[in-house]
């Protein structure tokens, strides 16, 4: 999925209006902090919300239905997974994930609500949000060899990084990176493309400035993301036009669906002048919608 879309719980006009947006992936943030009263209501709508889309999803498979929730660890993180998982998402975004063993607890607890609610066991995925402190970005590295099944994408946290070492500013001269938040932003990719998985960049905070967003999402895609977070309705159809594929490259994807499926169970073989494996074949069965 291309793009994915933030839309927050306590945002009655945005939530209203999300199912148009455009994205490929809504995903209703519940990790906002919030006073009380206001986080009640916000549950409520984000419940609703998703219920209410679930048979037309079905019907239309227009987008795909997420909630990002708060850190585990915080105060009320459990009552706003239970909120979301009564509505039964494609996935939860967990935010400031502090690695691998907060995705196991958070699985744990995803297995109880399949069970409880009668879904399907693994049916709901799993998005860390990472690198959001030093610590948690010192630990990415391991999630190469402790992956859980469950997590079918990788994104990261350019903002909370940044106020945790003391950034003053996110990019540098020419749009570049800073070097601590480039080296999370460089092990999200790797790590996504090693296991097999989606590597979503960090949304552009300017909603004013749609060219500099559209040549954000253009570099995001030259750099190997296979999709981009928005926070603006404004800023999908930019994110659609960066990520769509190129008609080279669909037809690279279906020489290669075509070459292993003429030649099943093979590991490898060739197409063309490359050497494509396993991890090629489900690289263009996504691209061509097929994964």
């Amino acid at each position: 999925m291309r793009s994915w879309i933030l839309i927050p719980a306590d945002n009655e006009k945005a939530i209203g209006s999300a199912a148009g947006t455009g994205a490929e992936a809504v995903v209703i943030d519940l990790a906002r902090p919030l006073r009380a009263a206001q986080q009640a209501t916000a549950r409520i709508a984000a419940t609703t919300w998703l219920r209410l889309h679930r048979e037309q999803l079905v019907a239309q498979r227009k987008f795909q239905r997420w909630v990002r929730i708060p850190a585990l660890g915080t105060p009320h993180w459990r009552d706003d997974l239970d909120a979301a998982m009564d509505g039964s998402p494609h996935g939860i975004v967990l935010s400031h994930c502090r690695g691998a063993d907060d995705i196991r607890q958070l699985a744990s607890v995803l297995y109880e609500f399949e069970d409880r609610l009668g879904l399907a066991a693994n049916i709901t995925r799993i998005m860390p949000e990472l690198g959001s402190t030093p610590a948690g970005a010192l630990t990415i590295r391991r999630l190469a060899d402790e992956l859980h099944p469950r997590v079918s994408a990788l994104t990261w946290d350019a903002v909370g990084l940044a106020h945790a070492i003391g950034a003053r500013r996110l990019r540098g001269p020419g749009g570049r990176w800073g070097d601590a938040l480039a080296q999370v932003r460089a092990q999200i990719l790797l790590i996504a493309h090693a296991r097999g998985i989606s590597a979503i960049e960090h949304p552009f905070r300017d909603i004013r400035d749609s060219e500099a967003g559209a040549r954000i999402a253009d570099a995001a895609r030259a750099d190997g993301f296979t999709g981009m977070f928005a926070i603006h309705p404004g800023q999908v159809e930019g994110i659609n036009a960066a990520f769509a594929p190129l008609e080279s490259e669909i037809s690279d994807a279906h020489k290669i669906v075509s070459a292993f499926a003429t030649n099943p169970g093979a590991i490898s073989l060739s197409v063309g002048e490359r050497r494509v494996d396993q991890a090629d074949l489900e690289r263009a069965r996504r691209l061509l919608g097929e994964d």
